[in-house]
């Protein structure tokens, strides 16, 4: 089966010839990778079209600078793969990765809805440094949207390019959200989630997730970027109760937006309103959250009350 590596790329001349490295590296033999320029001004196009020439299984296309999202969904356009899979233009997999993830989907290959996750970590400059400390969510999972509540309770993540899809439960899934400013691989994956069936966690595999080098786009707090996270959430809500109504998915996406109330509330109190109207609407009231010392006060007066009084003292 061929499996697509996609990569959307926008200014990393830094880094996408390791990014690439690590894709011809791969084990498993039959890998195709689609790269989208989204209108670099540096040599990253160069350097890709540079990357195409040595390697046929490497195709490279352009789109004018409409984001990350329009490049991931012109890269599924344009692949062929049973299987597909995510790549940032910085970040880097081991050279197995897609091999035991395959070896693990090919025996169920009758379900199209399985999907296959992998360890991941941070890392600087070096992948030497990436430790892969445990996460609860390391293990396998009957449902995908076990794993998805398992991610919002436990404020634990994975990176885009842990999973490995099939191209039937992407398609099922729905195209990335282009409008969306923030948080688009966490409402991309939540539908992904949603539909999935069981999730093989395959611990050979193993991302390293490029951080700190340059600005990005998860540490801008601008109000409209803070809105976008509010959006997902909400279409986080749209989402889950569509493929299970229950009480622990309730619970877990009131978990979200009393989080987004924590988070915010000091900046934001307008979209702060609206995630507690949201928690109303689900029959829920805010959860204990943040810091242990909040968790602590929370369950004793209540988040909104809690809220209310670290206001009080920041302003005093």
């Amino acid at each position: 089966m061929l499996v697509s590596v996609l990569i959307p790329a926008y200014n990393s001349e830094a880094f996408i010839s390791e990014t690439l490295q690590s894709c011809v590296a791969q084990t498993y033999p039959n890998v195709e990778i689609i790269v989208v320029d989204d209108e670099s001004t540096d040599r990253t196009l160069e350097i890709a079209l540079e990357w195409e020439k040595k390697y046929s299984n490497i195709h490279v296309y352009t789109q004018p600078n409409t984001g990350a999202c329009a490049a991931r969904n012109l890269a599924f356009e344009k692949s062929r793969g049973d299987y597909v899979m995510f790549l940032d233009a910085d970040d880097i997999i081991n050279p197995c990765k897609i091999e035991v993830q395959m070896a693990e989907l090919q025996k169920v290959s009758y379900d199209k809805s399985v999907i296959a996750t992998c360890q991941w970590d941070r890392f600087y400059e070096s992948i030497e440094s990436a430790s892969f400390p445990y996460q609860n969510t390391y293990k396998n999972y009957q449902q995908g949207i076990d794993l998805l509540l398992d991610l919002w309770n436990n404020s634990e993540m994975f990176g885009v390019s842990c999973y490995l899809i099939s191209r039937e439960l992407a398609n099922k899934a729905g195209k990335w959200t282009v409008g969306l400013l923030k948080n688009q691989d966490g409402e991309f994956f939540s539908r992904v989630l949603a539909y999935a069936t069981q999730v093989l966690f395959c611990p050979e595999g193993k991302l390293y997730y490029r951080t700190g080098c340059y600005s990005s786009i998860s540490k801008d707090d601008s109000k409209s970027k803070v809105n976008a996270v509010l959006d997902s959430f909400i279409k986080y809500k749209e989402t889950t109760l569509a493929r299970e109504d229950s009480l622990r998915v309730k619970r877990a996406l009131a978990r979200n937006f009393s989080l987004y109330m924590y988070l915010y509330s000091n900046t934001y109190p307008d979209l702060c309103a609206i995630a507690l109207s949201e928690i109303r609407s689900l029959g829920q009231k805010p959860l204990p959250v943040g810091s242990k010392r909040a968790k602590m006060i929370s369950r004793i007066i209540g988040l909104e009350n809690f809220l209310r009084l670290r206001k009080f003292i920041v302003k005093h």
